[in-house]
């Protein structure tokens, strides 16, 4: 990272392509790197137009470094500019030394640990970082952290994805004609990404912080005459039940929400909604087994970690205690939205 001057002519340029980046400067924080207001009574604007976004596909390493393969659609220089942003600010900054510990700290994690993980749906080591192409894989995953999806397409967003996350955060305004985040900021200028539960915000991120939704993880289980799957995920529609359906005889549950900080009757509210279609179901019962399920599932995991010292082993343990406290959320049931959710002559037909 460079001097002051070095960030105040580096913005200069991005806001000549047509990018505005004002009261911002780059710094350590509670979470690492981050970007914080210079002047904290004034507002700061960050506003990357839609021209300026990178695809994914469309970024690759050139001699280690991070760049645009094909700069043609961007302004001229850019593609100079954005291969400096990252091996200053971004990719050579902390981002692929961080990466790459992460990576390495989960696949020395124990066997005992990564038969757990891979049994519950939350991390398989030779479908995320094989090894075969490690500068490639590498890249991808740093990629991962930082892309936004943008009309379809996964996108880079530059000085925007310096934004460290939280939860209680506004999410990026994407209604204009690009990406903006703007407003008052008293510490450090956060955003929130997207949404996770503690575990897989870990594991997808490499980073801890309670989240206030905790969704399944993968398991397998009888109730009452069926057998049951219940798929892994985080829903990117978690105030709607759940998707339910019968395959060969298996009952498939999709992304259940468990736990949520906010709203806690609204889990078993919208599971006791998403079975009423289906008979032969105590759904009551079933909502326990899958919380049962979830909960032996991390104090397994917790047990398994135990004696080790390695930064991620310590993370993973974290992770564990976070969505243990997020999946505890749930206490009775929404009557009034169940009521409306009652199936009547007309729709039942």
């Amino acid at each position: 990272m460079g001097s002051a001057a070095d960030w105040h002519a580096f913005l200069d340029e991005f806001r000549g392509f047509g990018g505005r980046a004002d009261n911002v400067m780059q710094r350590k924080g509670a979470f690492g790197m981050g970007l914080f207001p210079i002047d904290s009574s004034k507002p700061i604007d960050l506003f990357v137009p839609d021209e300026l976004l990178v695809p994914i596909e469309n970024i690759t390493l050139q001699d280690g470094a991070l760049a645009i393969e094909d700069d043609s659609a961007f302004p001229a220089g850019y593609g100079d500019w954005f291969r400096r942003y990252q091996a200053n600010y971004s990719w050579g900054a902390e981002g692929r030394e961080n990466t790459l510990a992460f990576e390495e700290g989960l696949k020395a994690l124990p066997d005992a640990v990564q038969t757990l993980l891979k049994r519950h749906g939350l991390y398989n080591a030779e479908a995320r970082f094989p090894g075969k192409d490690p500068d490639q894989e590498l890249l991808q995953r740093f990629l991962r952290t930082r892309c936004i999806n943008r009309k379809g397409r996964s996108v880079i967003m530059p000085m925007i994805d310096l934004l460290n996350h939280a939860p209680s955060a506004k999410p990026y305004d994407t209604s204009g004609a690009g990406i903006a985040v703007a407003g008052m900021h008293d510490g450090e200028i956060l955003a929130r990404y997207n949404i996770f539960d503690s575990i897989r915000r870990l594991i997808a991120y490499g980073f801890n912080i309670q989240e206030p939704m905790a969704f399944s993880v993968r398991c397998k289980l009888q109730h009452q005459n069926h057998q049951v799957l219940v798929r892994p995920g985080v829903s990117d529609r978690p105030m709607q039940p759940c998707k339910i359906s019968l395959e060969d005889e298996l009952l498939v549950i999709e992304q259940p929400l468990l736990g949520s900080v906010r709203s806690p009757k609204v889990p078993r509210t919208l599971f006791l909604q998403a079975c009423m279609a289906h008979e032969g179901i105590n759904a009551n019962e079933l909502f326990d087994q899958i919380q049962q399920y979830n909960t032996i599932a991390l104090v397994n995991l917790m047990r398994a970690l135990e004696g080790l010292d390695e930064p991620v082993a310590k993370q993973l343990r974290t992770g564990c205690l976070d969505q243990l406290a997020s999946l505890s959320h749930h206490f009775g049931q929404r009557d009034d939205l169940l009521k409306a959710s009652e199936p009547t002559s007309s729709s039942a037909a």
